[in-house]
């Protein structure tokens, strides 16, 4: 036989494995889930035009495995499947038409029934088994290779809207509940737009934030990103409890299980097919993204009829939308610099319109991806909307290129201040290490003076970008030393266009930068633009310290940041480690011992932490970059710096001062458009009291805050029967 089969099933296999790795466990994919599919068929047809060469190991006959290391691995009582894919109205056809055949098979006359289907949003998340006995919920774990899963309950625990103990009657003693975990489209905006501040570069789309999220080792770390779930079925169930999908949606919902904005129900492919087609309006609506609808039979018994391949169900089919694209060129490759050094390359382009806007700039993430795609100035490229989010440069239209192209080098310095740029051994990004980099200074002093830092208004970027390119500014802190006239008389024209900024605007930054001064420790740490401290966490930093000299010697901190290292030391030198497994029997038993000292170590610890009851939000991530911070020369200079000023940020609300107060140990969720308070005014005042702010309703909440045009919010309130109290209310509640 030919050796060109051969070799190129090996080729595609080793690519798929690739992309599997990219995706599954990296939540890094490189190519579309069209190319990816295009692969995976391309393969397919090989193997079967050449069964000699099928291997039951081949991706064609397996789904993803997205198990990682540092997870304990649970094993699903009823296996967890993948779904084929169809991306035409003929295509979907066609799967109609071999679950006809495969019906027809135990049944003559299913070869001309009109079948019944559920037609349900395709969440582009992660794939989830949640196991409840007796109504309470006891594991979460990932699709995994379909048979096992990691156990990534601590992380799942963060979601606040999910389900601990079952609402109702009547649920099975023992069940798999089967989900998606996902992000909100505000949410994935709100952190990019935190990273954006910080000048990290962006998380390309919702669904690989989610996957990675779910994968982290610390769940404070995860708790501060809005993971959400949405449930659609059952794996194993004793007794099965419904005989129908869309019976099935109606028991999740009275359970307490958060489910799709809307599932559609359909007799007969024609019928799902307009039902598509109406999905695909009404997803535009929807808080997160979707690409595309999983049709699935409705009726069980036929479901179990029609049976499944090695990898996927015969009676269910995820119908993927075509992403929206638009051509354009390329004009330029921007190397912009961030504040905390990263150079960030973006495609400046020919203006188009695309999903809505005009898009007239693109990410092109890095200086690898730039190379894997060969992106060139002059280029034609299709872009699209990566997760119906950020504008991406897909792909070059190779035809289009120009004839005297040339590629692309990423600069090997920094374009601001010609410092050689730098690369750390675990990330992607190229950085300028110079703090010093008059961009890096701008950045940090632009931020530093941002509403929720210390509102020092009127310090935009432009006026960030004149005070230090004229060396006014070297440090943030030294916007609080600038004479009235000399920022006066900033041009933030040219020679040829000057325009002053003026006596009166510089009188209004000097006298934001006065009151500053008296700001609480919260907003001053929020201020500095330490990595991974936002303003939630450092509210809750500020409630264990009092000023930053108790940050600086924190042994809180210490303890947090150990107890995570003991840990992941006490999960590699751990006998049942699947990455690092002993050797021998000896060296399992040396293991043993080892594992539980370290676990002494890690108890002792936590039983220091214990009675600080420190809330999720300072986690080992948050503590090591507040120590590095403290400990190197850049923190160290802050603080003298501070002192020589003569600030002394104080916090105002440390855990002593908040223990009491007339909603000390109450959670409350506010929604809707309160008639005189803000919703920050509202949140302070609550804080004030006692009282903590929580993003969504659960459970645990103790009352809703609601104003006019509330939400989802507030029907969920009523559903759990939690009080629900208007801003009167609220304000003689508090004695106000």
């Amino acid at each position: 036989m030919p050796a060109a089969p051969a070799a190129r099933l090996a080729q595609l296999r080793a690519e798929i494995a690739r992309h599997d790795e990219l995706y599954y466990r990296k939540a890094n994919p490189e190519i579309t889930d069209f190319d990816y599919d295009r692969l995976k068929r391309e393969l397919a047809a090989l193997e079967a035009a050449h069964p000699e060469l099928a291997s039951p190991d081949s991706p064609s006959a397996r789904v993803g495995d997205d198990r990682a290391e540092g997870f304990a691995s649970y094993t699903h009582r009823l296996r967890m499947m993948s779904l084929d894919n169809a991306y035409s109205e003929t295509e979907l056809r066609d799967f109609d038409s071999r679950l006809r055949r495969y019906l027809a098979e135990q049944d003559a006359a299913a070869k001309n029934r009109v079948f019944d289907f559920v037609i349900e949003p395709k969440i582009d998340g992660l794939a989830m088994s949640l196991t409840y006995e007796d109504g309470r919920l006891v594991r979460a774990v990932t699709r995994g290779n379909g048979l096992e899963g990691d156990d990534i309950t601590a992380n799942v625990l963060t979601i606040r809207d999910l389900p601990r103990q079952l609402a109702g009657k009547n649920h099975p003693a023992i069940m798999e509940v089967r989900g998606e975990l996902y992000l909100t489209t505000q949410e994935f905006q709100r952190i990019n737009a935190e990273r954006e501040e910080a000048g990290l570069p962006l998380y390309a789309n919702p669904r690989n934030l989610a996957a990675g999220t779910a994968k982290l080792l610390d769940p404070a770390e995860a708790a501060r990103r809005q993971l959400r779930l949405v449930f659609y079925g059952l794996g194993f169930a004793e007794p099965f409890p419904c005989a129908t999908q869309h019976e099935l949606h109606a028991l999740l919902h009275r359970w307490g299980f958060p489910g799709h904005e809307k599932i559609w129900r359909a007799s007969g492919l024609d019928e799902v097919w307009k039902c598509i087609q109406e999905l695909d309006t009404a997803r535009r609506a929807f808080p997160y993204a979707t690409d595309g609808a999983v049709v699935k039979l409705d009726d069980f018994a036929s479901q179990r009829a029609a049976g499944a391949t090695s990898k996927a169900p015969r009676w269910a089919i995820a119908y993927k939308f075509a992403p929206e694209q638009a051509e354009t060129t390329v004009n330029q490759i921007l190397i912009q610099v961030g504040r905390t050094g990263i150079l960030a390359p973006v495609a400046d382009l020919a203006p188009v319109f695309l999903a809505g806007s005009t898009i007239a700039r693109a990410t092109l993430h890095n200086a690898d991806e730039i190379a894997r795609k060969d992106v060139r100035v002059g280029d034609t490229v299709v872009i699209e909307k990566a997760g119906e989010v950020i504008p991406a440069v897909v792909k070059v239209v190779l035809e289009k290129r120009p004839p005297h192209s040339r590629p692309f080098h990423f600069p090997a310095t920094c374009p601001a201040c010609g410092t050689k740029a730098v690369r750390l051994p675990d990330e992607v990004a190229w950085r300028c290490p110079n703090s010093a980099c008059p961009p890096q200074v701008a950045r940090r002093l632009q931020f530093f003076c941002t509403r929720k830092a210390l509102d020092i208004e009127d310090v935009g970027e432009i006026v960030a970008d004149k005070l230090t390119a004229r060396a006014w500014v070297k440090d943030p802190l030294d916007l609080f030393s600038l004479p009235l006239e000399k920022l006066g008389a900033l041009n933030l024209g040219d020679d040829e266009h000057p325009r002053i900024f003026g006596e009166k605007n510089a009188k209004k930054v000097l006298d934001a930068a006065d009151r500053a001064k008296t700001l609480p420790l919260n907003r001053w740490l929020y201020a500095l633009g330490i990595p991974n401290v936002g303003d939630a966490t450092a509210k809750e930093v500020s409630k264990h310290h009092a000023d930053f000299a108790a940050l600086r010697d924190s042994a809180i901190l210490r303890d947090i940041a150990a107890a995570a290292v003991l840990e992941a030391r006490r999960k590699e030198v751990s006998p049942s480690s699947r990455a690092n497994p002993p050797k021998s029997d000896a060296e399992k038993s040396s293991r043993k011992k080892q594992t539980e000292e370290l676990a002494a170590q890690i108890a002792a610890i936590e039983a220091r932490l214990a009675p600080l009851d420190i809330s999720q939000e300072v986690g080992p991530v948050v503590a090591e970059s507040l120590l590095q911070f403290f400990a190197s020369p850049a923190g160290q200079s802050f603080l003298d710096h501070l002192a020589q000023l003569k600030i002394h940020p104080r916090s105002d609300n440390l855990r002593s001062s908040t223990a009491s107060g007339p909603l000390s140990g109450k959670t409350l969720v506010l929604t809707g458009t309160l008639p005189t308070l803000s919703r920050e005014e509202a949140t302070k005042l609550i804080e004030a009291a006692g009282g903590k702010v929580s993003s969504s309703v659960s459970k645990k909440t103790s009352y809703l805050l609601a104003g006019a045009e509330a939400g989802s919010k507030l029907d969920k309130a009523r559903e759990l029967g939690i009080p629900i109290l208007e801003e009167n209310a609220l304000l003689k509640l508090i004695g106000r």
